[in-house]
C-alpha cells in the first residue's frame, strides 16, 4: 500500500511539473511570436527607419486571458540633425478596437520647448546640441556643412554629441546635462 501511495504521489508531482513546464514554454513561445510580429509590422510600416522593441509586459484582460503590451521605438532621419523618435504601443493579441496613440518623443526638430527639460534619449540630445540656447555655433556649423553627421555617447550625467563634416577642418563636441543645460562646447581642429 505504501508503495502505491508513493507511486501515485510521484505521478502527481510529475504531472504538476509537466503542466508548469508546458505553461512556461507556451508563454515564451507566445512572447517570441509577439515580438516577432511587432518587429515585422514595424519594418513593413516604417521601412528604412531604426526600429526596436523597448519593453514587453505580460498582462491579463478582464477575462483573465494573457496578452502582451509591447512598447517599440521608431526613429526616422537618424543620420540628420533632426531625428524623429516615436514610441508605438501594441497589444498582442489585439485587445480592443482603440489603439493607444503613438508617443512623439522628438518631432519637428524641437526638444525642451516647455516645462522641465529632460534629455532621456539620444535623438533628443542630437536636437538639443544645436537648438538650445548657447548652441548657435553648432547651428551655424550645420548650416555651412550640410554633410555634417553626429555621434552620440550617453554619459552618467548626460550626453556627449560630436559633430563632424568631411568638408570641414574642424569638428565640435557638445556636452549636455540630462536637464538640458549646455555644459560645454569644444571646437576641435582636425
Amino acid at each position: 500500500m505504501r508503495r502505491e501511495v508513493r507511486l501515485i504521489f510521484g505521478l502527481v508531482v510529475f504531472i504538476l511539473i509537466l503542466v508548469a513546464l508546458i505553461d512556461f514554454i507556451k508563454r515564451n513561445v507566445e512572447k517570441a511570436d509577439a515580438t516577432k510580429f511587432v518587429t515585422e509590422d514595424l519594418k513593413n510600416k516604417y521601412s528604412g527607419a531604426d526600429v526596436s522593441i523597448i519593453a514587453t509586459t505580460e498582462k491579463s484582460n478582464t477575462d483573465a486571458n494573457i496578452y502582451y503590451e509591447i512598447k517599440s521605438k521608431v526613429t526616422t532621419n537618424l543620420d540628420s540633425a533632426c531625428p524623429e523618435r516615436t514610441h508605438i504601443y501594441y497589444n498582442y493579441p489585439e485587445q480592443n478596437f482603440v489603439a493607444q496613440p503613438p508617443e512623439y518623443i522628438t518631432r519637428n526638430c524641437k526638444v525642451c520647448t516647455e516645462g522641465t527639460c529632460v534629455l532621456a534619449f539620444p535623438e533628443e540630445a542630437i536636437i538639443a546640441s544645436h537648438t538650445l540656447k548657447g548652441t548657435q555655433e553648432i547651428s551655424t556649423y550645420l548650416a555651412v556643412n550640410k554633410n555634417a553627421f553626429s555621434t552620440v555617447i550617453e554619459q552618467a550625467d548626460g550626453w556627449l554629441v560630436s559633430w563632424d563634416s568631411p568638408s570641414s577642418d574642424y569638428s565640435y563636441s557638445v556636452n549636455l546635462a540630462r536637464n538640458g543645460a549646455v555644459v560645454s562646447i569644444e571646437k576641435n581642429q582636425k
